[in-house]
């Protein structure tokens, strides 16, 4: 439930008299409370004041009186808790697990939950109730089994508590037999809930297992499996008691509930029930028409493919960290866009629905498909015909039994079918066995068609998934086609004639598709598209209106086209002299390749050596006033790999300088020790201090229409990061500039941790926001940190989800309170603005991220002026082979931060910034038109290390423009003390002695 932080204590620690009746605080032992006094107080600190227990939330506001004084001043729930009325007793707080009881006024409405229950008991006495409170020690039944209460509790299943819940699995109920003694405890008064619970339980009845890294899952086994649940209660939990060996069926646990937009009634649902939206069952609270999920007139049921509540459902719209690797074997590392005459050579293997009518037709099938496979060598085949897309609706449910063991047993003796099922996904299954078994060295995958749902209108990516996406990726899924020993490698996609021509809007759509279903099997795409329709599109008329690169970033890795022209073969040859790079061919950093960091062997001894001094006594952040702890985002590993590839390889001609080739190891040694220092201090006070790697909202009190607007994505302190490289005469963009971006979907992945803060920035077009009905006269809200208090801190947000889809107090991992308020105040909308900062020293705008996108990544930067003067800029060609050839900053800028694969990105984004800014810094007279980094830096270390001037300079350039601990316009450096000690710290660590 979601609850405003003044009534917490009313309606979340207090139980309920009767109808209209007063609330009751709970009661709390204040004798070990000191009283308030405006003083410093940390957070966890607890007091007492005019009768009232408090807890400090936020340190910093917490030390103020006035509106922050507990209980008493406006503001005071954003930084206290109220715990209850002193009462002088031994009364516990909510959060112990004392099985001491909880007092309350008896009335006839409320219900009593005892642990004088029966361990036992004839049919399951005692059974567990959602609207009933359980003090510690309380026994209960649910689904066969007795589970006994850790602490207060209401409404969590013990079935799906796991090892870290408030219920603890005492062993069987055996219900029905003779009632055992039990033993007493404590009760507690509750107000019944309106809304029912029920749990299902799987004695006889089937599911098949889930695989979950997980301690706790919310399918526990005893003897079963299970094919169907059917429940109209708003909270059910699933106990089988031994699972079969598949997987389960996706939506299963859900069959019976409608899919939004269907609803149970015309276009609402009333209290109780259920929809399934996002492959998660929900429940209404009560009369409702919002997306289910989407606010608090809704509450969780199931994920409906049996994984834990909280995170993402099996069947969720992918939303990676990092992109599907496009490297196939026998294709070039470059977007391959061919006619007919110019294509690779491709196999096919038709698989037709007319094929399953009869085994002997099977047997036929299965053989052409054999002698297709042994004669593949190391081809690519693609298994087209229309079976694969005649069974996606129903999977295959409609087939019905298939003689598959016999089909392909009679066509040779050394494929064993026998593992095969005689059903729909047997049947596919044998094409990839087939596949597998005699063509090992093919490159093999499945079609699919674009059909006709890309000539639609879809708001966004979500619309896309609902729409297409999710039954080609439920079909594959369940086929078990991508995953397994016998594995696909790709997945190809095929635009035919039979559906009219695509707009561009439309092809996005179809793109999106190709997208999704890749994303979700994690395998490259094949795209076969007509000439006549398709040629412009991704050829453009002009070499920068291509569209390959667009396509590289939905996964394909090669466009073919169905007819030769002689247009399109001089678009193509055109094409092939500026290529999309697909991914890196060369050898990366020295943590990864074995090679060295650098040509100063005592250097490296150095830097590999500090890798856990630098990670727990440097790189820390702030966890509350005055207390830190090692950085979740930022770690020694992954900055030597950024400083390896920038060191010896660089971009675009520019490396990060380190060594001086006329001096001594020793020397060197100590003017690379003073840079990388020189560099961590910005670092460490820039964005580790707060363990971020995306720009916080911190727009409070800064001239917008309202504080922490949601348009803070856009740019703070009212700037527009859209603009960054604009000229502001012609209104031209600068030639590196990334393209503008309004069709973006984008989420930070970090932000600021404390009491209520604000939620991750987010961009997203208006279409989307609009249909989500979060869109006042055009424009977003703002992110009410003082409200929305959360009763349960989440350990797990759904991140398939997009910031503005997650459920409340949802949002982010560790969120305690805030809500986003929908209202327009911030008066615009978010729009193309995924151009915020990230990074360690944050990369920020258009033109930045395009420069690191064309040196670094896969260029967007049109050929055709390469070598030519754009807006004063020499446009400068792309690197042959670009350390981040598969990454792509202009479509997805987010990649910095979430990569997996490479987390050294973050640390890349900084130092390319510092190898053009700082140590590239150069300005035309004035008074630093002096001022030059290696020369600065020599001196310093050549003077003996003393002083802070250096420091102060580099802390200039970062945070105000100039080398100065004060600058012209922008004026003095904040933090500046931070950053002296930041560097001092890196130094001493390092070895050095500053003075």
């Amino acid at each position: 439930m979601t609850i405003s932080i003044r009534g917490k204590l009313l309606t979340a620690l207090s139980l309920t008299v009767g109808t209209g009746a007063a609330m009751q605080a709970q009661a709390y032992d204040c004798a070990s409370l000191s009283d308030y006094a405006n003083t410093t107080y940390a957070a966890g600190d607890l007091v007492r004041h005019n009768g009232e227990a408090f807890r400090c939330e936020v340190g910093g506001w917490c030390s103020t009186g006035g509106a922050y004084e507990p209980g008493v001043g406006w503001a005071y729930a954003n930084a206290w808790t109220g715990l209850g009325q002193c009462d002088g007793s031994s009364q516990s707080s909510l959060s112990s697990s004392s099985a001491s009881s909880m007092s309350s006024v008896s009335s006839t409405s409320s219900s009593i939950a005892s642990s004088a229950s029966s361990s036992t008991g004839s049919s399951c006495a005692n059974a567990w109730d959602a609207s009933v409170a359980y003090t510690g020690g309380a026994q209960v039944t649910a689904g066969g089994f007795r589970f006994e209460a850790k602490w207060w509790t209401r409404g969590d299943n013990p079935q799906n508590a796991g090892d870290y819940g408030p219920w603890e699995l005492m062993g069987s109920a055996s219900c029905g037999g003779d009632p055992s003694s039990s033993s007493s405890s404590s009760s507690v008064s509750s107000v019944s809930s309106s809304s029912s619970s029920s749990v299902i339980s799987s004695s006889s009845s089937s599911v098949s297992s889930v695989s979950s890294s997980s301690s706790s899952s919310v399918i526990s086994s005893s003897s079963s499996s299970v094919s169907s649940v059917s429940s109209s209660s708003s909270s059910s939990a699933i106990s089988s008691s031994s699972s079969s060996s598949g997987s389960v069926d996706v939506g299963e646990l859900c069959e019976d509930y409608p899919v939004y937009p269907n609803w149970p009634q015309a276009n609402y649902a009333q209290k109780d029930q259920v929809v399934v939206y996002g492959n998660i069952a929900y429940s209404a609270k009560y009369y409702t028409d919002t997306i289910p999920g989407s606010d608090d007139t809704w509450e969780h049921v199931v994920n409906c493919d049996g994984t834990a509540e909280g995170g993402p459902a099996l069947l969720s719209m992918p939303n990676p960290t990092d992109p599907v690797s496009l490297k196939v074997a026998g294709w070039p590392n470059q977007v391959v866009a061919a006619t007919p005459s110019t294509t690779p050579e491709i196999v096919d293997i038709t698989a037709s629905i007319a094929s399953v009518t009869s085994t002997a037709i099977l047997t036929n099938a299965f053989e052409a498909a054999i002698t297709i496979a042994q004669n593949a060598g190391s081809k690519t085949v693609v298994i087209g015909g229309d079976l694969l897309g005649s069974i996606v609706a129903d999977k295959g449910a409609s087939l019905g039994t298939v003689n598959v063991q016999a089909a392909l047993s009679a066509t040779t003796a050394s494929i064993d079918a026998s593992d095969l099922s005689n059903d729909a996904k047997g049947v596919v299954q044998a094409y990839n066995l087939i596949l597998n078994e005699m063509a090992p060295n093919a490159v093999f995958g499945w079609e699919l068609t674009i059909g006709s749902f890309a000539n639609d209108y879809h708001s966004g990516y979500r619309s896309v998934w609902d729409a297409a996406s999710k039954a080609a990726a439920d079909a594959l899924y369940s086929f078990e086609l991508y995953r397994g020993d016998n594995a696909a490698d790709i997945v190809a996609f095929v635009k035919t004639t039979e559906t009219a021509a695509l707009t561009s809007d439309q092809w996005d759509n179809g793109l999106r598709f190709v997208k999704q279903v890749s994303d979700f099997i994690e395998s490259p795409a094949l795209l076969s598209v007509p000439t006549a329709q398709a040629g412009s599109y991704f050829l453009g008329t002009t070499s920068a209106e291509r569209k390959l690169r667009h396509a590289a970033h939905h996964n394909v890795f090669a466009v073919l086209f169905d007819a030769d022209s002689t247009s399109l073969s001089d678009k193509i040859a055109d094409y092939a002299t500026a290529t999309v790079p697909l991914y890196y061919e060369g050898q990366g950093s020295a943590v990864d390749d074995n090679l060295e960091l650098t040509s100063n062997a005592s250097l490296n001894s150095t830097l590999l050596s500090v890798e856990q001094t630098m990670n727990t006594e440097a790189f820390l952040y702030e966890v509350s006033q005055g207390s830190y702890a090692p950085s979740t985002v930022y770690k020694w590993n992954d900055y030597l790999k950024a400083l390896s590839s920038m060191h010896n390889v660089g971009i675009a001609g520019k490396k990060l300088w380190l060594l001086d080739e006329k001096a001594d190891d020793a020397t060197n040694t100590k003017y690379a020790k003073v840079a990388i220092a020189a560099f961590l201090s910005q670092s460490m006070k820039e964005t580790i201090r707060y363990n971020a790697c995306d720009e916080n909202n911190w727009s409070i009190g800064t001239g917008d229409p309202v504080d922490y607007p949601l348009s803070s994505s856009c740019g703070q302190l009212q700037q527009d990061y859209a603009s960054y490289g604009v000229n502001p005469s012609t209104g031209e963009d600068h030639p590196y500039s990334c393209p503008l971006a309004p069709k973006m979907e984008v989420t930070a992945t970090t932000h600021a941790g404390w009491y209520g803060a604000p939620a991750p920035l987010f961009a997203a077009p208006d279409a989307v926001l609009e249909e989500a009905g979060l869109l006042v006269n055009g424009a977003v809200g703002y992110w009410n940190f003082g409200g929305g208090w959360c009763a349960e801190t989440p350990e797990r947000i759904d991140t398939s989800k997009q910031a503005w889809e997650r459920d409340e107090c949802k949002v982010y991992v560790g969120q305690k309170a805030g809500e986003f308020v929908h209202n327009g105040a911030a008066g615009k909308s978010v729009e193309g603005c995924g151009w915020w900062g990230r990074g360690v020293i944050q990369t920020t705008g258009r033109q930045n991220f395009g420069t690191l996108n064309h040196f670094l990544g896969r260029s967007h930067v049109d050929p055709a002026t390469v070598g030519t003067v754009q807006e004063g800029i020499n446009v400068a060609p792309a690197p042959a082979d670009p350390l981040y050839a598969n990454l792509d900053f202009c479509s997805n800028p987010q990649l910095i931060c979430t990569s997996q694969e490479h987390k050294e990105l973050k640390w890349i984004a900084g130092l390319f910034y510092w190898v053009n800014d700082v140590q590239g810094y150069n300005v035309d007279g004035g008074p630093y038109g002096d001022w030059d980094y290696l020369t600065e830096l020599k001196a310093y270390v050549d003077g003996g290390m003393q002083g802070t001037e250096f420091i102060d300079d580099i802390s200039g350039i970062v945070n105000r423009g100039c080398p100065d601990s004060s600058c012209p316009i922008s004026g003095e450096v904040d933090g500046i003390e931070d950053r002296r000690e930041n560097f001092f710290l890196v130094l001493e660590k390092l070895g050095l002695n500053p003075q």
